[in-house]
């Protein structure tokens, strides 16, 4: 006699074999991803113990970190380790948040990136100056000369930094060359203080600091104690071997870098905003577009497969493993002995985020070994 099964048994017996099935890609999954992580933490201590890697690392995939970790020390001299509220001068990544102000501004029609200097801080360069566009600033095409490094010895604000430090001169036509230049985005920081007639720092805080409630995020001034604040150290190895001793930063106006690099963060406030732009939650759409077309003008920059866009760089890296080059947005800064550098890539959504505060190392090469361990994990 043949049995017949209930069809509400079959839906339980297919309920647990899905089950059953579900768990071990889960399961699976899992032990990949920490086995991942160990080979990323295994590269950083190695790199560490070398002495060639001191800082926080954070990677994101899409709205999620997938790995966050700190290695060495904050401060040398009373052993105090690197946590993941230690904050660090992030540089040049600093011209990240300065265009996306300039951006903002543009959305609000309180500026147009298109239009010249004169529009906006007449009185501060001289009208031979006058006519370079916003959007050059942003893109280095200014043809402005570079600040020198007296432009630091003693503190100025920002419209006294281009008085005392700027000659009335042009290098090249506006609009014509590229030539990266810190003196670019201090003007932007004049800029933005002329259409809001408030100081850069408190429309820093109105539009991102307070908003993303970045509680790790603020403005150096240096002769400030600034809690949780890595020091930093230098011996400009860049990862060559036999290196020097580290030796203490020496003394500068950080503050005067303004707009163009005086912010300090952590990896985990950083993620928030690039979360935050990603799901156009601080510029729009459509200004988030402009900020990473390349500009393609000017060709690939700096030696580098990069074009420059709005305050970042986009192109193309070939890590190991792989036949096909990768769109990245990348961004990174430098000063004195700290190294950051903040990447993107724009297919697997994955980001990469690391804060350094020595320059022993080559961050560069750090960053393409761990990334090749993210491709090759996918």
């Amino acid at each position: 006699m043949q049995r017949i099964v209930p069809t509400r048994i079959l839906y339980l017996m297919s309920i647990k074999i899905l089950f059953a099935f579900l768990s071990c890609i889960f399961i699976s999954s899992v032990a990949k991803s920490q086995a991942h992580n160990h080979s990323i933490d295994s590269l950083l201590n190695n790199y560490n113990q070398k002495g060639q890697f001191d800082g926080s690392i954070l990677i994101g995939s899409g709205s999620k970190v997938i790995f966050s970790k700190q290695y060495g020390l904050a401060n040398r001299q009373f052993n105090v380790p690197i946590t993941p509220s230690t904050r660090f001068p992030i540089g040049s990544i600093t011209k990240l948040y300065t265009a996306i102000l300039i951006l903002k501004l543009q959305e609000e029609h309180k500026l147009d990136i298109n239009k010249t200097l004169n529009n906006y801080i007449p009185e501060i360069l001289p009208k031979s100056n006058s006519n370079i566009t916003v959007k050059q600033l942003l893109i280095h095409a200014s043809g402005l000369p570079k600040e020198k490094i007296a432009a630091y010895e003693k503190r100025y604000n920002i419209k006294d930094f281009i008085s005392n430090n700027i000659k009335d001169t042009l290098l090249t036509k506006p609009g014509t060359h590229y030539e990266y230049n810190n003196v670019n985005y201090v003007l932007l920081g004049a800029v933005i203080e002329a259409v809001t007639h408030q100081s850069w720092k408190q429309i820093l805080f109105e539009k991102i600091i307070q908003p993303l409630d970045l509680h790790n995020t603020d403005v150096i001034k240096t002769d400030s104690v600034i809690n949780n604040l890595a020091y930093g150290y230098h011996n400009y190895a860049f990862g060559n071997l036999p290196a020097k001793p580290l030796r203490n930063d020496g003394f500068i106006y950080m503050d005067n870098y303004a707009s163009a690099g005086a912010i300090y963060t952590t990896t985990d406030d950083f993620f928030k905003l690039h979360l935050a732009l990603t799901d156009d939650k601080i510029i729009n759409a459509e200004s988030k577009r402009l900020m990473y077309t390349p500009e393609t003008a000017f060709g690939l920059v700096d030696h580098t497969e990069y074009f420059v866009t709005l305050g970042s760089y986009r192109g193309t890296r070939t890590f190991k493993g792989q036949t096909k080059p990768i769109d990245v947005i990348e961004r990174t800064g430098n000063i004195n002995g700290f190294n950051t550098i903040y990447i993107q890539l724009t297919a697997s959504k994955q980001t990469i985020i690391i804060f350094c505060n020595t320059d022993a190392g080559d961050l560069s090469k750090i960053t393409n070994e761990v990334l090749s361990m993210l491709i090759s994990a996918n």
